[in-house]
């Protein structure tokens, strides 16, 4: 029995050590499996990062282009609209030059008729146009020194 239970503790040692080869083996392939299936995910990873970043690049690329050409139609917009408020402004001021040098030609001719007047009516009444004169000039004289 010595030799039975020897054979069987022998073989025993044996299917164990049979089993703890094959679970190496198993956590070694599972382990290369597992470095292997990581490497690929970065590579994709990798990939995808490079296309949303080329993406991305086009993007502001194009971002950038239509805000220039929108600067430039505003631009445009402005000094059109600067040259058209301008030139309104220029017509204003003419019109409005123009009608005060008409207004201003007026009252002049009724300034001369006026100083004709006076000057006929100093001539017609020269003793009068003094005590008129005398009198405004004492008036305006006291009204001046109250204040």
């Amino acid at each position: 029995m010595s030799d039975s239970k020897h054979t069987s503790t022998t073989s025993t040692n044996e299917k164990l050590e049979s089993s703890q080869a094959h679970a190496k083996k198993a956590l070694d392939a599972a382990a290369t499996a597992a470095r292997e299936v990581a490497e690929t995910a970065k590579n994709h990873a990798r990939s995808a990062y490079a296309a949303g970043r080329e993406e991305l690049q086009a993007a502001a690329g194009d971002l950038r282009e239509a805000a220039r050409s929108t600067y430039a139609d505003l631009s445009k917009t402005a000094k059109a609209k600067y040259g058209d408020l301008s030139q309104q402004a220029r017509e204003h001021y003419g019109d409005v030059a123009d009608r005060a040098v008409e207004a201003a030609g007026e009252y002049r001719d009724q300034l001369e008729d006026l100083a004709e007047q006076a000057e006929d009516y100093v001539r017609d009444n020269p003793f009068r146009a003094v005590g008129i004169t005398f009198a405004a000039g004492l008036v305006l004289g006291l009204l001046l020194r109250r204040r």
